[in-house]
């Protein structure tokens, strides 16, 4: 059995698309896998801010029109560009274990810092990092950057910006930091006083929910060898994370057009769920379980509305 497996084209895309390969090969070693490339709007739009161009769909439809056409067998997103809604007769089958959740603050060694007085323009199109930046220190500027990891640490480089703000995990899984680039300081940003995306540092695997008939192209592989295939490389814990932020956005009803913010981990055995949108905030704490992941999740979105207290 071949399993084709969609991917966007970028480095980093294609590091994710071989780590959710290498799971499955690590469980089926007989399975035939390939790497299949395609490019979404949000790739070949880069001048404009994703929330004046469209939501999160525009680096998944793509891929959900490839799936549902039969076209792939998987596809690998990152899992905070997932809108809150997937496409009808798909489902996340997979879910890998988490990286390192943390924003990641990217300067020139020896350039300008953020302080108190003095202008400092930072690289960002996410209105969650504008918000948070603007609150953790005075005089930032905000200043729209696109394109892939290497794209944009290549503009900090030029000159263009004082600052950038990307993802830990994403600059660990190609190799980016301190060792490698030694011209550059890499400040992580506490978590819990930096909020990241809702499902930031996870990467997820979408597929059909059943057989689909109407798929012309290519012989899509048995659904349920694959469904049970991908249970077998998820981490439960990045599930029932996964899960509970997500059921926060729905709560919300929010897209990357707004500054909202989830971030669920286990600790002793508890789940915790930080939360914000726009300048609320809140937290709430329950048993690991999916049901508590969603009281949890409803009671964040009622507070985050402005409905109830925290």
């Amino acid at each position: 059995m071949k399993i084709r497996i969609g991917t966007r084209g970028s480095r980093l895309a294609l590091c994710q698309a071989r780590l959710v390969e290498a799971a499955i090969r690590r469980e089926e070693k007989d399975v035939e896998t390939e790497l299949v490339v395609l490019q979404t709007k949000g790739d070949r739009i880069l001048d404009r801010p994703l929330s004046e161009i469209g939501d999160k769909g525009l680096f998944v439809s793509e891929f959900e029109r490839a799936l549902t056409e039969g076209r792939i067998d998987l596809a690998v997103h990152s899992a905070k560009d997932l809108p809150v809604r997937l496409a009808h007769g798909l489902t996340i089958l997979a879910a890998l274990p988490r990286g390192d959740v943390r924003d990641v603050l990217i300067l020139p060694k020896g350039g300008k810092r953020p302080r108190r007085g003095e202008e400092f323009v930072l690289g960002t199109g996410s209105q969650r990092r504008i918000l948070q930046a603007r609150l953790a220190w005075e005089g930032v500027s905000c200043r729209l950057i696109r394109g892939n990891v290497e794209t944009r640490i290549r503009k900090l480089e030029a000159g263009e910006y004082d600052g950038i703000l990307l993802a830990k995990a994403g600059l660990d899984r190609l190799g980016i930091g301190p060792e490698t680039a030694p011209e550059l300081d890499f400040v992580p940003l506490e978590a819990e006083r930096f909020l990241p995306a809702a499902c930031q540092g996870i990467i997820v695997a979408e597929g059909r929910e059943a057989f689909s008939a109407a798929a012309e192209n290519g012989s899509p592989a048995d659904t349920a060898f694959l469904a049970d295939l991908c249970r077998r490389i998820t981490s439960g814990e990045t599930r029932l994370c996964f899960e509970t932020e997500r059921l926060v956005l729905a709560g919300l009803e929010a897209d990357c057009s707004q500054a909202a913010a989830a971030w669920c981990r286990i600790r002793d055995g508890r789940l915790i769920l930080d939360a914000r949108y726009g300048e609320r905030t809140c937290r709430f704490c329950g048993e690991a379980s999916f049901g508590e992941g969603e009281r949890l999740a409803a009671s964040a979105a009622r507070v985050l509305r402005g409905e109830m207290q925290g």
